[in-house]
Order: structure tokens, then C-alpha cells, then sequence
């Protein structure tokens, strides 16, 4: 009997928890993972997020730097003869010439392309002499790589050090030899710089994108000879997610009621005058193609690029809603305004570039 009421003692103080109590349990535990989720999913999206924020801004910058580059090396060694598309150092394709855009502009400009590093490096192996040359000698491998790149006999001009142009009206990949009338009293050092120039394109593509230019991945901002589909001038995006390029520009001789129309380097203040340089002064919505309003009178260029992100941002929280867009953006140039996207960010920078070697 002793051990009997034992036992029931025992049995009687190992109580449980009750139904209630579980119950509360259960419910605080739920509470917490759901508060755990939702920050970590809120956390998730926000870092997805920022990255697709920094590579926007990454992405226009790239294709900023690279199109200031070529614009300020436009015109560089100009032959003064048609290279390409080019027959001028830069050539202004405005999106719609005679009024208000409805999509991107365009540009070929006339740039040089070397290679300063390297085995095969575009350089001169031998010197020259001031009694002029015929044929120079690039070093080993040099003239084989310009060939991938686009050099064409009879075709193609070259530059040599920036100090003289020519036509190359004959080529020895395996010697590595260029024919080139260079004449007296010009003359060249061992290692000086060649420069194959090349007519290059820049231009915004959007779907559906018959050539794959974007990679599947459109819109994107292009870079390359027009039309070449193979090889190291191929076009080819530079830049993923650009929507717009605007370009506007100040030129110097194209009023021919300021100075005669004569370059006074001055930048022509457009009518109506304002005695002031301000955004008035830069053209768009011009051909480009009648006197005096030519490119080669051309000293500024306004580049403005948009970009936007490559996917749209899925809200904060459990639901996939997009809840952060563009609204209109109005592009300067004076011509262009992009209608609201309500599922995208978007970024835009605006360089003003001085031109370098146009009017040479």
C-alpha cells in the first residue's frame, strides 16, 4: 500500500501542458517565423534591389565614358575624304530631323583604333626618313591583327603617330608591311603609334532585335561598324538597359549673321539671341546637311543617356507587387520626353563633351 500511495503522489505532480496552453504556443511560434520570413524576404528584396539600382548607374556611366571618349577623338586624323559612312568626323543621325522625337538618336563618328600593348603591338618597327616612304614595317604580327579589325587595301586610311594620314593601297600580313605614300620631309621613329581609322556607330536597340545585338537582353546601347556582324568591329552591346540617347548640339559658323558665318570660335548664339550661351544653343531637330549648318562646324556635343533596370523591383514583403516606377522624363535636348514606366527605375546623366578634331 505504501508503495502504491507513492506512486500515486508521483503520478499526480508530473502534470502536462493543457490544450489552451499549447494552443498559445503554437500561436507565438507561427508569429515569430512569420516576423522571421517577412524580413528575410523583405531584407532579400531590398539588397535585389540595390543592386539593380548600382548596376543602372553602372551601366549608363560605361556607356557615358565610352561615347565622351570617341566623341572627343572624333575626327582624328582626318583624311578628309569618306570613311565608311563617315564623310565627316561626326555624323548626327537625329531620331526624327524635323521635330519632336518619338524614340533614341544615333551617331557615327570617325575614331581611331590601335593597339599599344603586346607582342603584336600597331606600332612602327623600323624608322623612316625624311626622304618620305612608300612601305613602313609594323612589328611582328601587327598588320594580321589590323586585318580581324577591319584594315581593308585600298580601302582603309591610316594614321601614323596623329602626324600623317594615309591611304593603305597594299598589305603583307606575313611581313608585316603596309603600303602608304608618306612624302618628304616627314619621318618617324621606331614604336610610333599606327591608328586604323574606323566610321563607328552608336546606337539604342530595342526587341525584338532581329540581329541579336543585345544578347536577348533588351533595350541595350550598341557600339561598332555599322553593319558588321563578325569580328572585333562587329556591333555589339556596350550596355544593357539603355532606353535613350539624345544628343544636341553648339556649333561655331552656323549663323551666317553672326561673323559672316565664319568660325570665330566663338559658340553661335542661336535666334532668337539671348546675348548668353544657354541650352537654346544647342541644335536638335536638325539634318545636318545644308550650309552652313554642317557637322564639320560643330564644337559641343550634349549627350544624354538613360538607363533602366533590367528587371522590376517585386515590393517589400510576401507579394511580388512592383511598387517603385519612372513617371515622364522629359530628356534634354528639347525634343524627347520618355513616357512613364511604372515598373522600372530609371537614371539619367547628361555630359557636355568639347570636340577635339572636328574642324580639322
Amino acid at each position: 500500500m505504501g508503495w502504491h500511495r507513492v506512486m500515486m503522489r508521483r503520478s499526480s505532480e508530473q502534470t502536462g501542458f493543457t490544450l489552451i496552453e499549447v494552443m498559445v504556443g503554437m500561436a507565438v511560434a507561427v508569429i515569430v517565423v512569420a516576423a522571421a520570413f517577412t524580413i528575410l524576404t523583405t531584407t532579400s528584396k531590398s539588397l535585389r534591389a540595390n543592386e539593380q539600382i548600382v548596376d543602372t548607374q553602372h551601366n549608363v556611366r560605361v556607356a557615358m565614358e565610352l561615347l565622351v571618349r570617341d566623341l572627343k577623338l572624333a575626327g582624328f586624323g582626318n583624311p578628309g575624304v569618306p570613311i565608311g559612312a563617315c564623310t565627316n568626323a561626326i555624323v548626327p543621325a537625329d531620331q526624327t530631323p524635323t521635330g519632336a522625337d518619338s524614340g533614341p538618336d544615333s551617331v557615327q563618328l570617325l575614331v581611331p583604333t590601335t593597339r599599344a600593348t603586346g607582342s603584336n603591338r600597331w606600332t612602327l618597327k623600323n624608322p623612316t626618313t625624311t626622304a618620305g616612304t612608300t612601305q613602313i614595317t609594323l612589328q611582328t604580327g601587327a598588320v594580321a591583327d589590323m586585318v580581324t579589325s577591319g584594315l581593308v587595301a585600298n580601302t582603309s586610311y591610316i594614321s601614323i603617330g596623329g602626324s600623317a594620314t594615309a591611304q593603305v593601297t597594299a598589305l603583307d600580313a606575313s611581313a608585316s608591311t603596309l603600303n602608304v605614300a608618306i612624302p618628304p620631309p616627314l619621318w618617324f621613329q621606331s614604336e610610333d603609334p599606327i591608328y586604323l581609322l574606323q566610321c563607328i556607330r552608336y546606337q539604342v536597340v530595342f526587341a525584338p532585335d532581329p540581329g541579336n545585338l543585345c544578347g536577348g537582353v533588351t533595350p541595350c546601347l550598341t557600339r561598332g561598324v555599322a553593319g558588321v556582324v563578325a569580328g572585333p568591329n562587329a556591333e555589339a552591346a556596350i550596355a544593357e538597359g539603355i532606353e535613350d540617347l539624345q544628343l544636341a548640339y553648339a556649333c561655331d559658323g552656323c549663323v551666317t549673321a553672326i561673323n559672316g558665318g565664319i568660325p570665330d570660335r566663338i559658340i553661335d548664339d542661336q535666334p532668337p539671341a539671348s546675348n548668353s550661351f544657354d541650352q537654346a544653343d544647342f541644335l536638335s531637330n536638325v539634318p545636318w546637311t545644308v550650309a552652313p549648318v554642317t557637322p564639320d562646324k560643330i564644337q559641343l556635343v550634349q549627350v544624354a543617356l538613360v538607363a533602366r533596370q533590367s528587371k522590376n523591383d517585386q515590393g517589400f514583403g510576401e507579394t511580388n507587387r512592383a511598387f517603385v516606377g519612372s513617371g515622364a522624363m522629359a530628356v534634354p535636348g528639347g525634343d524627347h520626353t520618355l513616357p512613364a514606366d511604372p515598373n522600372h527605375r530609371r537614371r539619367m546623366l547628361v555630359r557636355t563633351v568639347e570636340t577635339r578634331n572636328v574642324g580639322l
